[in-house]
């Protein structure tokens, strides 16, 4: 028994899967990729699925092809784990029990000549699937559960060689200008570089004029934006925001869920910003038990914010008083009610809300 397992993991599904096929250059010779390789898709949509999944890798992973000495098996994106991106699925009995099953399967080891592969953005690191992984085979985390800063830092690092590969080059302030549309995500990246180099051509060296003109702007960035016209009291920047979802079909429901988030956590700080619990310095060291203990009974408890967030969020929250975000606490569920009872176009609704949310902005909200 010498067939090794490899479980990959991280947020970022680029940067997985490039890891999964650099290991997958070093097993197999492109020569024997035709026969040697088999990937088992893993992103399903319920519990027969995954159980569907977890037998095709289990048996691919036990069976040679007719001219193979050796063989890998790549189950791709497997959404169904405990933790996954598909909770619910994820929680069906039938796919726990299949689960289960692989995991004591794994513990066996792999045949000779057979190696498997997993890949997967989200898992429970307490799991009984990740302990058998880590103790069974090689666990490569590509990132997770980094902070939006550290996020950033590792993502500005990441693109000096992906615009090497992409034969792209930024003169002075367009990297910044670059990363400040796309944000994070690295497939997104990938795409526009690609992109931009065409647009560039026959010059590879891109100037911050070059990026504004052909670089698109990241759904993760404009949700930023988005947040921050809320909280800024900002409503021109907020529904140049919104613009730019029209006609995203479900996009609806989407913003609808971040905008009531973020007035849940705005009303949060608010109310300890108000008892003096938090300042602009950060929340205070002598808080008594009984309201470290009401903190911790909040739906959306303000002190597992991180302090870079803390510094964005609690100026925001002072733009409000907490009557105001009562009202626009209450007229966000109302938005997310509607989106599902009403035929009323969408993005209509979202403009609504918003601005009803936004109200006419009073410097400083007084307690």
């Amino acid at each position: 028994m010498n067939g090794k397992l490899f479980f990959i993991c991280g947020d970022d599904d680029y940067l997985t899967d490039r890891a999964a096929r650099d290991k997958i250059d070093g097993l197999i010779p492109p020569e024997e990729r035709e026969w040697g390789l088999e990937a088992i898709d893993g992103t399903v949509d319920n519990a027969e699925e995954a159980v569907r999944a977890v037998r095709s890798c289990m048996e691919s992973a036990q069976s040679l092809g007719l001219f193979a000495s050796r063989k890998t098996t790549w189950l791709r994106n497997a959404n169904f784990l405990t933790g996954g991106e598909n909770k619910r699925t994820a929680e069906a009995s039938d796919t726990k029990e299949a689960v289960s099953k692989m995991a004591e399967w794994l513990k066996k080891g792999l045949p000779e000549g057979m190696n498997l592969i997993i890949t997967s953005t989200k898992i429970l690191r307490t799991s009984v699937f990740f302990k058998t992984c880590q103790k069974c085979g090689e666990v490569i985390d590509t990132g997770t559960g980094l902070k939006p800063w550290e996020l950033e830092r590792e993502t500005a690092k990441r693109l000096d060689g992906l615009a090497k590969e992409a034969g792209v080059a930024f003169a002075p302030g367009a990297k910044e200008e670059f990363l400040k549309l796309t944000g994070c995500d690295t497939r997104f990246i990938v795409s526009e570089l690609e992109k931009l180099g065409a647009y560039i051509h026959p010059r590879n060296r891109a100037t911050a004029a070059d990026v504004r003109e052909v670089t698109s702007i990241g759904r993760e960035v404009e949700v930023w934006d988005l947040t921050e016209g809320f909280g800024e009291r900002n409503a021109s920047k907020a529904l140049s925001v919104l613009a730019r979802f029209n006609g995203q079909k479900g996009s609806g429901v989407m913003l609808a869920a971040m905008l009531d988030k973020t007035a849940r956590e705005l009303l949060a700080l608010r109310e300890a910003y108000d008892r003096g619990w938090v300042t602009a310095n950060g929340w205070r060291k002598d808080l008594p038990e009984e309201t470290l203990r009401l903190l911790e009974m909040m739906p959306a408890n303000p002190r597992t914010v991180n302090d870079w967030a803390l510094k964005k969020k609690l100026p925001h929250a002072r733009n409000f008083t907490v009557e105001e975000l009562r009202r626009a606490r209450a007229n966000t569920l109302l938005l997310r009610e509607q989106l599902v009872s009403t035929q009323r176009p969408e993005m209509l609704l979202v403009e609504t809300a918003l601005l009803r949310c936004i109200g006419r902005p009073k410097k400083n909200g007084r307690p």
